[in-house]
């Protein structure tokens, strides 16, 4: 049996999600780092090696036919040379393997990675390139993501503000409905705060429906062929349904209004898409436009068996961050109304047994200690870990508090 060598080739990126650095730190340049690796069975005449980055954009827009048209640019290029020869057009390289790394730095003024569900508007590939004398070139490319990464104090700002609606629906009943944040990171998991308070007697709550909808506008410059029609840009829009579930609730009587203080509440949660493929983050140009509605049905039935459907929108964003998508493009999961620390209150006066007075030796140490001290001296100068401390079992704890009050009265009386 007889097997061909073949020249083997691929690229070995350090990181495959990049996100650029804050206005913060300008110092921090980003860059593409990695290694090409190429395995030559047997001496080939190269004409030059190198690697590239290149963003591409694909923009569909509509133009009443049954087939898609797209609307293609390059957007960014820059190239790195590993190997070449300033004297001949071409070099021999012996049999072997060989790795080349390489490191391209970026501008911080790139267009940000714009993929999701049936579309890839805006995208990067880093191509390893091998060029050859008497053969075609070997080309080979890993996809990589480009994002920009907030400040602390956007992020901050970004996850602080509650977004709701509260309204009254003819006369039927008052509902609200919340999130947490008008703000919400990709890939992560928020409650939907639901409340409804009934104008009549006898009703039900029948189902609650959640949807998260992402809407597409995109507009482009038209070619020079419309100008005949007078066409100066080119649209296209579309939606897409990234989240929905429904939560039956039959049974559940809300009160009348002669207890109008109370309301029926429940909370339910949406889950966004961990997947690159399924969900876009909100973006906001001339040209692209993607924006994010969750979309709430409440459905209510009345003593009368009558059916009534309160529909609703509430806008939010959704942003990349670091934190949620690590360096290999891996996504974790981020609970948004997940408690930071729990809080762990102060024991009470009677369980403070550990709480240890000084002994009257200590305190004498530590004066004698000061003594050597003449002049006033910096707190920073002095290590509290030198000064003498008595055994532990030598001191006394603290009383409690009967105890303390008892003492107190023997002393007044």
């Amino acid at each position: 049996m007889f097997i061909r060598d073949t020249l083997c080739c691929s690229l070995r990126l350090d990181k495959s999600c990049i996100f650029f650095p804050s206005s913060q730190h300008p110092e921090t340049k980003p860059c593409i780092s990695g290694k090409l690796c190429v395995l030559l069975p047997h001496t080939t005449v190269v004409k030059g090696i190198s690697v590239k980055i290149q963003g591409s954009s694909k923009l569909p827009y509509d133009e009443s036919t049954l087939f898609s048209s797209y609307h293609e640019s390059i957007t960014f290029e820059r190239r790195r040379a590993l190997a070449s020869s300033k004297q001949l057009n071409s070099f021999s390289l012996p049999a072997g393997d060989y790795e080349f790394p390489f490191e391209i730095p970026l501008d911080g003024k790139l267009i940000e990675t714009i993929t999701g569900p049936n579309h890839s508007y805006h995208s990067y590939h880093v191509y390893g390139i091998i060029e050859r004398r008497w053969s075609r070139n070997v080309i080979v490319s890993q996809p990589i993501r480009i994002y920009k990464a907030f400040t602390m104090e956007q992020n901050e700002l970004l996850v602080s503000a509650p977004n709701s609606i509260e309204k009254q629906w003819d006369n039927v009943c008052q509902y609200g409905v919340s999130i947490p944040s008008a703000n919400i990171p990709f890939g992560s998991t928020f409650p939907v705060e639901v409340s409804v308070a009934p104008l009549s007697k006898g009703m039900k709550l029948g189902a609650i429906t959640l949807e998260v909808v992402e809407k597409h506008e995109l507009k482009i410059s038209a070619p020079a062929a419309y100008a005949t029609y007078n066409l100066n840009f080119l649209t296209s829009k579309t939606e897409h349904i990234i989240f929905s579930e429904r939560h039956d609730l039959d049974g559940c009587t809300i009160s009348g209004p002669r207890d109008c203080d109370l309301e029926w509440a429940t909370s339910r949660t949406v889950s966004l898409p961990q997947d690159l493929e399924t969900c876009t983050q909100d973006v906001s140009s001339n040209i692209i436009n993607i924006h994010h509605l969750l979309v709430f049905t409440i459905e209510l039935q009345d003593a009368n068996k009558k059916i009534f459907m309160i529909k609703g929108t509430i806008p939010f964003n959704i942003f990349m961050s670091p934190h949620i998508i690590r360096e290999n493009g891996t996504i974790h999961r981020f609970q948004l109304d997940q408690p930071q620390q729990e809080y762990s209150p102060p024991p009470l006066y009677n369980d403070h047994k550990a709480d240890l007075l000084l002994s009257e030796s200590w305190v004498t140490q530590s004066f004698e200690r000061c003594n050597e001290y003449p002049m006033p001296i910096s707190i920073n100068s002095v290590n509290f870990l030198d000064w003498p401390v008595s055994d532990s079992g030598a001191l006394d704890c603290a009383p409690s508090y009967e105890t303390a009050i008892h003492g107190q009265l023997d002393i007044d009386v």
